[in-house]
């Protein structure tokens, strides 16, 4: 399969920016368990270091994409279903001030509150469009939750961490009002309209609401956490991911893909929830399922590296480029303006 290329640069949709949220918050799982059970501290940094180092190159790529392909560049901007991929951006941006805040803070602070705004930003304006603009049943998807779900939660998680703990609540709020609104939509379109194979990653985006509500939450409220908020977050979330873990052969009808990195966020967010929760558990089963989740999430990430190097090898791994359809077929204009 050919790559396509503006010169030596390949086209990369904004969904790619996933492998950089994967890396980042296995990096994190990592960081959690060397602090709780003096797990060797290279592995989280080196995952970090390979986030760090994923960002910049898709970032250069997405820009290169808005240089030289900018028709592609705004039909993805103004699709229904793609556009909310765009989120990983700022998303990313957020999780790489995370993590450099061992080690340059004043910067990790700066590009923290430059992730933010764009992430509140890219969700305030995706709402108005989901508002205004006409969608089909087909376009209700769980990548509805990066724009202003998943994604604000994890900027809430963020806040916590930075010790911004005022602006994490109202953080918590937009992301956990979204999730109870969107995720009924989104719940009835899966029931009554199914997934077809190819967007079946798509479920990885699924079990991220409660998994970073469950890490967020916890970060936000310390020691005055509610026990009983605690574990109602927990049990949904293993509730999902158990669903998941029993869809396997229909998620696994679509053919590996880049995509696939969308599950190791979900897992890793999960690893890190349960060790949040682990010292002040009353049982060890927590220690033992954050153990289990941490090694599940270390085995994920490889798993999708290893075959993500693999469509590489082939030349496989970038999409085959297209024409960009016309924006009015995609999006028609009623008011509102893309870039």
């Amino acid at each position: 399969m050919s790559t396509p290329t503006s010169g030596r640069l390949p086209i990369a949709p904004a969904s790619f920016f996933a492998m950089t949220l994967g890396l980042a918050e296995t990096g994190n799982a990592w960081r959690n368990a060397t602090e709780l059970w003096h797990a060797p501290a290279a592995v989280g940094e080196v995952l970090q270091g390979l986030a760090l180092l994923s960002l910049l190159w898709w970032g250069v790529l997405y820009a290169n994409k808005w240089v030289s392909h900018r028709p592609a560049a705004l039909a993805e901007w103004h699709d229904p279903v793609q556009s909310s991929f765009v989120a990983l951006v700022p998303e990313s941006v957020i999780l790489a001030a995370l993590a450099l805040r061992p080690y340059a803070p004043a910067l990790a602070v700066a590009v923290f509150a430059l992730g933010s705004a764009g992430n509140l930003a890219y969700g305030a304006y995706r709402l108005a469009m989901n508002w205004s603009q006409p969608r089909d049943p087909a376009h209700t998807t769980p990548s509805l939750y990066l724009t202003y779900v998943a994604s604000v939660l994890v900027n809430a998680l963020a806040a916590g961490l930075f010790g911004f703990t005022t602006l994490g609540w109202a953080l918590l709020g937009i992301g956990g009002l979204s999730w109870l609104v969107t995720d009924s939509v989104v719940t009835q379109q899966l029931f009554v309209g199914g997934l077809a194979a190819k967007t079946r990653n798509f479920m990885g985006i699924y079990m991220a609401p409660p998994v970073v509500a469950l890490a967020a939450y916890q970060v936000l409220s310390g020691p005055e956490a509610s026990t009983a908020i605690v574990y109602a977050l927990l049990g949904y979330a293993l509730f999902v991911t158990a669903g998941l873990a029993m869809a396997y052969r229909w998620l696994r009808e679509q053919p590996f893909a880049p995509g696939y990195w969308a599950y190791t966020f979900g897992v890793a967010t999960l690893a890190q929830g349960l060790m949040i929760l682990t010292p002040r558990a009353h049982t060890p089963v927590i220690a033992v399922l954050a153990a289990l989740f941490l090694a599940a999430t270390t085995l994920l990430t490889l798993a999708v590296a290893a075959g993500s190097a693999a469509l590489l090898a082939r030349r496989s791994y970038y999409p085959t480029a297209q024409p960009a359809p016309a924006l009015s077929a995609l999006w028609p204009n009623d008011g509102f303006t893309g870039p």
